[in-house]
């Protein structure tokens, strides 16, 4: 069994948000450097900006050839602006997979076309969220800037139990292994931006060194 994640323009999932401002950070304090060195006074690092579109974006792909009803893949895409949930499955899940579709979207905005089953939500004449299953594949995409929080909220949360389900991971165990990586991410970062700062410090004690001269 195989898993292969791949990034967007955001990270995978992990504390991010927390990685970019120190990796911001650590950039002003080199850039504050260079110019201790051109015998100027240093000025203190510009605070990180917010990221407003900053998100997170995974793949998983399973494939075991004993086994055809293991197959499958689903990609995950989350940012400020939207949501988007891909899946391709073994058509034995399906049934499943649709049990849960309709126990947390119902049956008022479904439309069945054969094996087709279609879930759509418009505000203001724009499309706000739609879902379609077929037989071994799934989509599902909401507009997160029009959306309710509490409705984003709950979409993402039947795609992390969709995400369970189709790939047969056990959900405790990858969150605890997410939240470890991300831990060691965050301790790494800390350590970086801790040795800036006593690069930053050697650079003023130089700078002043050089002034006295």
């Amino acid at each position: 069994m195989n898993f292969s994640k791949s990034k967007d323009r955001q990270d995978s999932i992990r504390i991010i948000d927390v990685k970019k401002g120190l990796s911001l950070a650590i950039i002003c304090v080199l850039l504050s450097m260079h110019t201790l060195n051109a015998q100027t006074t240093p000025e203190p690092p510009t605070p990180p900006q917010t990221n407003t579109t900053s998100g997170t974006s995974y793949s998983i792909s399973i494939d075991n050839d004993d086994d055809e009803t293991s197959n499958s893949s689903i990609s995950i895409k989350t940012t400020d602006d939207y949501y988007k949930f891909r899946a391709s499955f073994h058509k034995s899940k399906n049934e499943r997979v649709k049990s849960m579709l309709i126990k947390n979207l119902g049956n008022s905005n479904l439309k069945v076309d054969g094996n087709t089953y279609l879930w759509t939500d418009s505000k203001n004449g724009d499309e706000v969220f739609e879902c379609k299953l077929t037989k071994g594949h799934l989509r599902m995409s909401l507009d997160s800037e029009v959306a309710s929080q509490g409705f984003t909220q709950k979409i993402t949360e039947l795609g992390k139990e969709l995400k369970y389900f189709i790939s047969g991971t056990d959900r405790k165990k990858e969150e605890l292994k997410k939240a470890e990586r991300a831990k060691r991410d965050l301790e790494r970062a800390q350590r970086d931006l801790e040795r800036a700062k006593r690069d930053l410090e050697r650079a003023e004690r130089d700078a002043k060194r050089a002034k006295g001269n």
